[in-house]
Formats: structure tokens, C-alpha cells, sequence
């Protein structure tokens, strides 16, 4: 009995090992070339039963040779085996080439429909290796952590590793050559951490409640205006207010994707409305619709700027 139990102990303790061995989350891609994971957040959406994983790797080259980044082929799956179909998807890869001992980063997002994903990872399907998201600390995020406020500046998300916070208290509209500029919409971000981390995406937009210049070409060439002369403008008709229309900006500015250890940025972000005005005439005040739209979280944060003294709504 004693020799049993002597072996149960034995195999236990071997399937214990085993079981509990580290997922590796770097593997060689091609001699001296290494794909590593560096983070992963995910966030789940109970609403829309929708899961978001936002992931940043790098690729290291410590061969002699130049390396094409072209060369890395790989897809999103559970369990290595079992491509799911994603219903949003997202990757950025800045570097092309990688020099010798030079690396290069991987940033990206995928979302999937929930549907209780056993080990999502990279699959390399050329050397058949799998890179488990598990293979790091996963940083978890829901629907339900995005805050909302009234006011023109506040903290729109914070966890333990990332503050983002949204400011358009000094947002300036100007006009020039027929062109609406909103501009000094700040999001800031920070990593309050000692490693690298992925950004979760927030999509920036903006309306602007005012004047379509094409409904009144026949008051001038708007093209070779500028503010103070459309300013002068008088574009009542037969004694009416001008039509409002509600008028989408492309916005321009940077994009964050990832920060180094204990980094912060300030993305100033702004936008422009082509043959376009505020009606200066009726009043400034609450003119642009600002929407801040994340797909992952499921919500658009909305606040209402002013053309120069900026109010809350």
C-alpha cells in the first residue's frame, strides 16, 4: 500500500508539474527572429455580448540579415485551431523592415462575438506554434467602466494601469478659405505602470450645428474668406434665420496606440468642416456636437462645445 501511494504521489505530482507549466509567450518565427507578447487588455461588452482584445507585441531580430516584416503570417484563434469570425478588427505594424539587433512593434484590436473563448492567441501556421494571450497578465476591462460627466474636462476611464482623460475646455474654432477648424481637443493618456501597454481605441468626431456654404453661393466666394469677412455676412433670408445644418468634421490630430513605462500623451486632436460656418450671427454657443465613440465599450460620450468660450451643456 505504502508503494501505491508512493506512486499515485509520484504521478500526481508529474501531471501537477505538467499541467501547471508556463504558457511561453514569445517563440522563434525564423533563425534569430522572436515574436514576443508584450500586452494584452480585453474588454467584454455584456450588451452587445461582444468581447474586444487590444494586443501589443514586438519582433526582435538578432540575426545578421535585414527582416522583412511581410514575412509574419499569422491569424487569431482559440485554442491555436479554431478561427473565429471577427466582427471588428484593427492592426498596425509602423516598420516594414527590421535591422539587425532592431526591433519592431505589432499593435492591434480584434473583436469577436462572446462566446466563452477558451485560450485566444496567435497562430503561426508556417512553423505551427501557437502564442497564447494568456501567456501575460491579461488586463480586463467591461461596459461598464467608461464614466460620464457634464463637464468639458474629466476622467472617461482609469484602472489600475491606464488614466485617460478628455479635455475641451480650450477647444478654438476658426474660419479661413471656406474651411471650419475646431482645434486643441485633448485626450490624454497615461501608464501609470513600469511596462508597456496597448491603448484601447476611442474614436473621435464632431458636428458642427451651422452654416453649409454651398446653400449660399451666391453671396460670395466663401473660398477666399476669411473669419472677419464672413463675419460681415448677412445671411438671413427674407428676414429669416438661415437653415441649421448639421455638418460632420474629419478630424485629424494623433493617434495613441500603445505607451511606454510610466509614459503620458497628450493627443491633440482637431477637426475640419469643409464649405462650412458658424452662423456668428445667431450666437456661438454650443455650435459642435463632440462624440467620443469606442466600439469595445459600446458608448459614445457626448459633450457640447462652444465656439470660443467654451460652457458645458
Amino acid at each position: 500500500m505504502k508503494r501505491l501511494t508512493a506512486l499515485l504521489s509520484a504521478a500526481f505530482c508529474t501531471f501537477a508539474l505538467i499541467g501547471c507549466t508556463p504558457k511561453e509567450p514569445s517563440v522563434e518565427i525564423t533563425d534569430d527572429v522572436n515574436f514576443e507578447l508584450l500586452d494584452v487588455m480585453t474588454i467584454t461588452n455584456d450588451e452587445s455580448n461582444s468581447i474586444y482584445y487590444y494586443y501589443m507585441a514586438q519582433i526582435s531580430n538578432d540575426s545578421k540579415e535585414t527582416y522583412t516584416t511581410d514575412e509574419v503570417i499569422y491569424s487569431i484563434t482559440d485554442q491555436g485551431n479554431d478561427e473565429i469570425n471577427p466582427i471588428d478588427e484593427h492592426e498596425s505594424m509602423p516598420i516594414s523592415t527590421v535591422l539587425p539587433e532592431q526591433t519592431a512593434y505589432i499593435y492591434g484590436y480584434i473583436g469577436f462575438p462572446n462566446s466563452n473563448q477558451e485560450d485566444m492567441g496567435f497562430y503561426f501556421n508556417g512553423i505551427d506554434q501557437f502564442v497564447s494571450f494568456e501567456s501575460v497578465n491579461i488586463r480586463l476591462a467591461d461596459n461598464h467602466d467608461i464614466q460620464d460627466s457634464d463637464q468639458l474636462k474629466f476622467t472617461i476611464y482609469e484602472d489600475s494601469a491606464l488614466k485617460i482623460v478628455v479635455d475641451a475646455t480650450q477647444c478654438d474654432a476658426t474660419f479661413e478659405n471656406g474651411t471650419t477648424t475646431l482645434s486643441n481637443f485633448i485626450i490624454t493618456y497615461t501608464n501609470k505602470t513600469e511596462q508597456q501597454i496597448a491603448v484601447p481605441y476611442f474614436e473621435p468626431q464632431a458636428t458642427l450645428k451651422g452654416l453649409d456654404l454651398d446653400d449660399f453661393t451666391s453671396l460670395g466666394d466663401f473660398s477666399k474668406m476669411n473669419e472677419e469677412e464672413i463675419k460681415d455676412i448677412d445671411f438671413t433670408q427674407n428676414s429669416l434665420e438661415p437653415k441649421t445644418s448639421e455638418i460632420k468634421g474629419e478630424a485629424y490630430g494623433y493617434v495613441v496606440e500603445y505607451l511606454d513605462p510610466e509614459q503620458s500623451i497628450d493627443c491633440n486632436v482637431g477637426f475640419t468642416f469643409e464649405n462650412a460656418a458658424i452662423n456668428y450671427k445667431s450666437g456661438t454657443e454650443n455650435c459642435f456636437d463632440l462624440d467620443l465613440v469606442s466600439r469595445a465599450f459600446g458608448v459614445t460620450h457626448s459633450m457640447e462645445v462652444s465656439s470660443s468660450d467654451q460652457k458645458a451643456s
